[in-house]
């Protein structure tokens, strides 16, 4: 024996060696108590895996939610790109025939002397309206 009671260490022992095997009763309501814990463990885990479940398939509603309003909105973008090249396309054209009737009418020289003339129209129609 030691100076606590109990039997000299051994260090070639088992560490089960010191557990009581003289009350088999009490061994087995330890192992009972270990799998009642085990049991409640397993139940309290399928309640969170059953939780986490719930959750993950919420989030996969909401990304499929999220993929139908990002293939609307990409048909939408698409369309509205197929305008802008439709505008753009519609502004080349007017710039081109603008061009175009620069150069026949006479080029710039003519068309500054146009522009020069509405704004004398313009004023002299001020100056009768106001005078």
């Amino acid at each position: 024996m030691n100076s606590r009671g109990g039997h000299s260490m051994n260090p070639y022992a088992s560490p089960y060696s010191q557990v009581s095997t003289n009350d088999d009763d009490n061994g087995d309501d330890f192992i009972m108590r270990q799998v009642k814990q085990q049991k409640a463990m397993m139940i309290q885990q399928d309640q969170d895996l059953d939780v986490l479940g719930d959750a993950v398939g919420r989030i996969g509603l909401i990304a499929q939610e999220l993929g139908g309003e990002i293939t609307v909105q990409n048909k939408m973008i698409d369309e509205l790109d197929e305008d802008m090249d439709q505008a753009q396309g519609n502004i080349d054209l007017v710039t081109a025939k603008t061009k175009d009737l620069i150069k026949k009418s006479g080029g710039c020289q003519w068309f500054a002397l146009i522009v020069c003339l509405v704004v004398i129209l313009v004023a002299l129609a001020f100056l009768v309206i106001y005078s």
